[in-house]
């Protein structure tokens, strides 16, 4: 009944835009000569390696150096020279973005500005083509292949004045490609190590000869293993995409994908001891596989279905609609070291010997869930005497019907040194979880104009509303909790842009996140609630291509879960609690920094990347007191990043590149109370590249590109990440890369 009045809604304002469109076009229904369209969606789109627009930090066709917050853009340029083949893999070089802790491409999780996390803590890519990207109970998160993205923005800080919920660290917003009015065309194939092999194509451009119809088709095929034994990882996607423009005043995109992941692969976690401390017994081997290769497997399957619409009323007003239906279903398979208590077997059950069986336990997910986003905005572009306005009125929607079903079951010990894989285990489903969750939010922000001076004020209402149950499968019994929330958040930023380029800028914004769960007695949470206040620098040259970045923020989290001490197994019933303890929502967390970034282009062929980030992150409040003014875990102080590319071009080498690139990620806690030896060191990662253009070398070879691509060329070994003693991970060894691409 709920989705059908969603439908009903999403429907009707469909309708209305159209109608619009269709008396656009009956007023020039007497007009016989069509002439060509040249069809920009949603704005200016930057090609070159320097961006200098993004849509992220204000949903409207901004240049970066004009938004008072730090946004910054990956390239589909970079993305290729580079050599990423994962949207986290792509951020790597990002100010103020963690990636790569957990490595495998099951998930894409990050940390920004301090604030990200492990298993139910993680903070995964939410944002597709500016709707929210949803992700479903415990394991069914979706995952977008960076073949499909032309660009990814990253807005840091809080975004909740214009999308709602969401981690007060920031958000990654991935954007797919679209058709395109010159028409291109391009096939390549991929081998590596670790058994990767891919093939991949990307076809645009005009249906018809007045370009009124534009097309777009996108498709790879790839399969690999992480370098750990027994973890194969295979996907297919592809995304079909049509533009229409009836006129040069209205645009309407259809977007379709479907990825399928037969098996997609995650590292295993292992304990500390054997990885990041000395095991008596010897080290754990970085490709040591923990779990049973009979019982392994993560499948998934998701579509999503949804169209952006534009249309330009007048001078003044321009309304758009932008709409994805998502659907997903998983299913997981797998064994995993305890995350909680001891993680090694008894001596006397292991021959024994003390720290050589690790204990394990086997777990069953299928899941799947129905997702509708839905943006409606009213721009205005207007100015009240020497005061230029960029009126943004909006209102989105957002949906999500989820199920997870679930069992656990004990398993034998492994002994690391001479592992004995088992039959498979028996495993018995026990329980489901159901999920409803839905958000509306009305918004409004004016960006406004005053010769150098550029200003921003917005505020925006939200309702959210969780409805959950868990359900025990054997006796029907269930539980259920329904969360009701409201909040009001708001932003305001202010920049001068000076004639030379340099434009100082101030800003401050909030944010909140409905917080799952209940305390004691039952009772829901609150949302979690952020502030920030950012002051910064942007420099955009006017003498050669660059834009230069520094930002300075304050963030402060409330409301975070902690230890619920009056509570406790030992002095009350945990009436209503959904573990061993109760929690509270007394905690806060604070994270400072300051982030430097640069991109530039020295001449036209050699293009310049390089970051630095400090974070000063820390728990300012907390039930338990050995956690207070310590660090989160697996967040970095420091991490610093340098890119180049080179491409010669004259003489008898032109079009012959390189590319170089170096990775510092600073040392991270691996445990709550920073305990010295939880401390996982910090690391340095090279990569590399060549590319060559065999156009140069030969005409009848135009087109022809090859490019080999290393990440963590000198092949390091490394604990990327501990999430506590029992849940450390080896970071990603050596991959080498060979591309053969044709465009034409």
């Amino acid at each position: 009944m709920r989705y059908r009045q969603v439908l009903a809604g999403a429907f009707t304002g469909t309708v209305s835009l159209l109608a619009i469109t269709a008396h656009a076009v009956a007023d020039d229904k007497a007009t016989t000569i069509l002439e060509a369209i040249t069809v920009t969606a949603n704005g200016t789109q930057d090609k070159g390696p320097i961006v200098k627009r993004a849509r992220s930090g204000s949903k409207t066709d901004t240049p970066i150096a004009e938004t008072p917050q730090s946004v910054s853009v990956v390239t589909g340029d970079q993305l290729t020279k580079q050599g990423a083949t994962s949207v986290s893999s792509a951020l790597r070089y990002e100010p103020g973005v963690t990636t790569g802790s957990r490595p495998g491409d099951r998930f894409d999780s990050v940390f920004i500005r301090g604030f990200g996390g492990f298993g139910p803590n993680a903070n995964y890519i939410h944002y597709l083509d500016g709707l929210k990207l949803p992700t479903g109970i415990n394991y069914d998160v979706p995952s977008v292949d960076s073949y499909l993205i032309d660009r990814i923005e990253i807005m840091r800080g809080p975004a909740s004045v214009l999308y709602g919920s969401g981690n007060p660290g920031g958000l990654v917003n991935l954007v797919t490609k679209k058709p395109e009015a010159e028409a291109s065309h391009e096939v390549f194939t991929r081998f590596g190590n670790n058994g990767r092999a891919e093939v991949g194509y990307d076809f645009t451009g005009p249906v018809d000869e007045e370009g009124a119809l534009l097309y777009r088709l996108t498709g790879v095929g790839r399969l690999y293993d992480l370098g750990v034994d027994y973890t194969d990882s295979k996907r297919v996607a592809v995304a079909p995409s049509l533009t229409w423009a009836p006129d040069a005043d209205t645009t309407l995109t259809i977007k379709a994908s479907y990825t399928r992941d037969p098996n997609a692969t995650l590292t295993n976690w292992m304990p500390a001891l054997g990885t990041l401390q000395a095991n008596p017994n010897g080290q754990i081997r970085s490709d040591f596989f923990s779990g049973n290769p009979n019982y392994n497997t993560f499948s998934r399957k998701q579509a999503t279905f949804g169209y952006e619409f534009e249309h330009h009323v007048d001078e003044v007003w321009t309304l758009r609609q932008n709409l994805r239906f998502m659907h997903s279903s998983s299913d997981f398979k797998g064994y995993s070291v305890p995350a909680g208590g001891s993680a090694w077997a008894s001596a006397a059950a292991c021959g024994g010997v003390a720290y050589l069986c690790l204990g394990r336990q086997a777990t069953h997910y299928i899941e799947q869930f129905n997702s509708l986003a839905v943006d409606n905005q009213a721009q205005a572009d207007f100015s009240t005497a020497s005061l230029n306005h960029k009126l943004l009125l909006g209102v989105d929607y957002q949906q999500l019907d989820a199920t997870s079903t679930y069992g656990n079951g004990t398993t034998t010990y492994i002994n690391y040194l001479n592992p004995v894989y088992e039959s498979t285990p028996n495993v018995t489903l026990t329980g489901r979880q159901d999920q409803i969750r839905h958000q509306t939010g009305i918004y409004a922000q004016d960006q406004m104009k005053l010769d150098n001076w550029a200003f921003v004020l917005a505020g925006r209402y939200d309702w959210s509303s969780i409805d959950s149950s868990t359900t025990t499968l054997s006796t029907g019994a269930s539980q259920k909790y329904d969360t009701q929330d409201a909040a009001f958040t708001w932003k305001v930023g202010l920049l001068y842009e000076f004639d030379n380029g340099i434009a100082p800028y101030a800003s401050y914004a909030t944010s909140f996140d409905p917080t799952m769960g209940t305390g004691y007695g039952g009772k829901t949470f609150d949302p979690t609630t952020g502030q920030q206040y950012e002051v910064g620098i942007k420099y955009q040259p006017t003498s050669f291509d660059a834009l230069f970045t520094v930002a300075l923020y304050d963030l402060t989290q409330q409301n975070v879960l902690t230890t619920d001490l009056q509570h406790t197994s030992t002095n009350t019933t945990l009436t209503g609690c959904s573990s061993t303890t109760c929690q509270t929502q007394t905690g806060e967390v604070r994270s400072r920094g300051i982030e430097l970034g640069a991109k530039f282009a020295i001449t036209d062929n050699l293009n310049i990347s390089a970051s630095y980030t400090y974070t000063d992150a820390e728990v300012t409040k907390s039930n338990v007191a050995s956690t207070i003014g310590k660090t989160p875990v697996g967040t970095p102080d420091h991490m610093a990043s340098l890119w180049g590319d080179y491409t010669i071009n004259s003489g008898a080498l032109t079009g012959l590149g390189f590319g170089a690139g170096v990775r510092f990620m600073g040392a991270t806690n691996g445990d709550a109370a920073n305990t010295s030896a939880m401390k996982v060191p910090s690391y340095t990662l090279v990569d590399a590249s060549a590319h060559y253009d065999l156009g140069n070398y030969d005409f009848k070879f135009k087109g022809v590109q090859l490019a080999v691509n290393a990440t963590n060329l000198f092949n390091k070994e490394f604990v990327s990440a501990c999430a506590s003693a029992n849940q450390c991970f080896y970071g990603t060894g050596r991959t080498v890369m060979a591309t053969v691409s044709y465009k034409w």
